[in-house]
């Protein structure tokens, strides 16, 4: 049996619907309905009776949700112990970021780790977060791809807009805005991998192709070269605004505008570390702050 089938069973006898029981665990219903069957064909059992309003545990479910109860309770009182509900001084939550948003954030992570001094923030790389949590090589990702799993919970931080950084020089220099057909002869600098991917679909929308010359994952450099009078870069523009440089300028895009949604993912279950879900709760309270 593993924990997970356990939590499923769990829930169902407080939902008393599979139903019900779903939407709480964030699962598929023939997710959820094929670990049943795996737990009774391996104790040979039946858990549930169907009734007309949802389920009914049998004799044998209410042994397996006692005894369930019990081990939860003895999880919960060793997480207890081990790291002490007052003392999270040793924990260290993992993240795994995709690498555009990591500057953007940085701040953020900054607040947290002087909010809590003796929690260690590890940040990875990460392009493919989901696949990550769901590995369990990271505690929680940071993400700009849809959640393809429904064992993955998805929380919505806020949303990035593309804007154009050029030289001072440049001939879009005296222009607060362009449309975004005016990119189709310019050569660019670019964030790679999905970025790229997003800004190419406008751009084939828009009936043409725009020309790549540079990617790079780092904000810092693409703002060095535009800065050198290489080319023009397109940037998220939350981490232009406070870009203070009369060489610079910031033009933003009308129309097309290549935009997505950056989210927090993490497994549903519910033996998430105590620290994890502080972090959670903190992250979204900042982001939310600083958008009102």
């Amino acid at each position: 049996m593993e924990l997970r089938q356990l939590e499923y069973f769990i829930q169902i006898c407080k939902s008393g619907s599979f139903t019900k029981a779903k939407e709480e665990l964030g699962v598929t219903q023939p997710t959820l309905s094929q670990q049943i069957r795996v737990l009774e064909d391996e104790y040979d059992i039946q858990l549930f009776d169907r009734v007309s309003r949802g389920v009914e545990v049998t004799e044998a479910g209410k042994i397996l949700l006692n005894k369930g109860n019990a081990i939860m309770n003895l999880l919960e009182e060793a997480r207890n112990e081990i790291y002490g509900r007052n003392n999270i001084s040793r924990e260290t939550i993992s993240i795994g970021c995709c690498p555009a948003e990591l500057e953007y954030l940085a701040p953020y992570f900054m607040r947290f780790c002087e909010k809590y001094p003796n929690i260690l923030l590890k940040i990875i790389n990460a392009e493919d977060a989901e696949n990550k949590v769901l590995e369990q090589r990271v505690d929680i990702g940071i993400t700009a791809n849809p959640i393809s799993d429904a064992s993955v919970i998805s929380t919505h931080l806020y949303r990035q807009e593309m804007a154009l950084l050029i030289h001072s020089e440049h001939p879009f220099a005296d222009k607060s805005s362009i449309p975004f057909r005016s990119l189709k002869q310019m050569n660019s600098i670019m964030f790679p991998g999905q970025y790229k991917s997003l800004i190419e679909m406008n751009c084939f929308s828009c009936g043409f192709a725009l020309k790549s010359m540079i990617e790079t994952s780092s904000t810092s450099i693409m703002i060095h070269w535009v800065r050198h009078g290489h080319r023009a870069a397109l940037i998220p523009i939350s981490l232009l605004e406070s870009l203070r440089d009369d060489s610079l300028r910031i033009v933003k895009l009308e129309g097309q505008v290549p935009c997505w949604d950056i989210s927090l993912v993490y497994l549903n279950s519910v033996t998430m570390s105590s620290t994890a879900r502080i972090f959670i709760q903190e992250i979204n309270s900042y982001v939310q702050a600083a958008l009102q």
